[in-house]
């Protein structure tokens, strides 16, 4: 997978989390993934999908590793995180916007919830 990663000084240490994890959720490595998710995770997708738990990571990511990923920003300030880009799969492009909480503002703490905004299009849109 080609990957495109915002080019500011990235010196918070969750730029480089949310960024490695949303790698991982684009490439569908649900081992790489679930290393960051809480236990009892709950991941909401707009439009009314939820997954919680173990399961979470393969249910909420793509249905396909892509083939290209570009993170256009990555925002974190204490428990809260924020990122936005697309990745390109086959002949689609998917837009998203992912919003990451923390269970606790250290550093090694796991992700406990997951809001996810997906749009879709064909690449010749």
């Amino acid at each position: 997978m080609k990957i495109e990663l915002p080019t500011d000084c990235g010196n918070a240490p969750r730029i480089t989390i949310v960024s490695d994890f949303v790698t991982a959720w684009a490439g569908r490595d649900l081992a790489r993934m679930f290393e960051r998710l809480a236990d009892d995770v709950v991941w909401r997708i707009a439009g009314g999908q939820e997954h919680a738990g173990t399961d979470a990571p393969a249910s909420a990511a793509p249905p396909a590793a892509a083939d290209r990923l570009v993170l256009a920003s990555v925002i974190t300030h204490g428990r809260l995180a924020a990122c936005d880009g697309h990745y390109e799969s086959g002949s689609s492009t998917v837009e998203f916007s992912h919003v990451f909480r923390f269970a606790s503002t250290v550093k090694t703490a796991r992700i406990a919830e997951v809001r996810s905004y997906l749009i879709e299009r064909s690449v010749n849109s």
